[in-house]
């Protein structure tokens, strides 16, 4: 059996979806897919996770998924057992994400997934409208992107 659980229902929902969290599944177990429709996604045990997982050696608020335009940006929300990206710890920083990257919040570990650009060309315009914007309002300082 998985460590993790399905979506909560009450999940917020202001972006269409372009990222995807592909969950590891246990032996004889379907993947799981897990759809980032939120500016701030967060994972963990407690209730209040946009995606809780059941696993005692993943902490309340463990990680938190930020789409910031097309970017999407992993960090940890002070972990007891950390966030590792592709095998690397990522303590105390905001982590940019690529297509297929590896994502492990202790024992659970998902792998990122990118839409399409045919896919995700109308969740583009959306996200690079609201995303900042909604992010300005919060205390949670925002990632930076890189200068082109």
């Amino acid at each position: 059996m998985s460590a993790a659980t399905t979506l909560q229902s009450d999940a917020p929902r202001t972006l269409p979806v372009s990222w995807q969290l592909l969950v590891s599944p246990g032996r004889g177990e379907t993947i799981q897919t897990i759809d980032i429709d939120a500016i701030r996604f967060r994972v963990g045990r407690r209730d209040t996770a946009d995606y809780k997982i059941s696993s005692l050696q993943v902490s309340g608020l463990h990680a938190e998924f930020v789409q910031v335009g097309i970017r999407l940006f992993v960090r940890d929300m002070n972990s007891t057992n950390g966030t590792y990206v592709n095998g690397k710890r990522i303590d105390n920083r905001d982590y940019a994400l690529r297509d297929h990257d590896r994502v492990r919040l202790s024992n659970v570990e998902f792998i990122v997934h990118r839409k399409r650009a045919d896919e995700a060309v109308a969740d583009t315009a959306v996200m690079e409208d609201t995303a900042l914007e909604t992010l300005k309002d919060t205390n949670i300082p925002l990632p930076s992107l890189p200068q082109a």
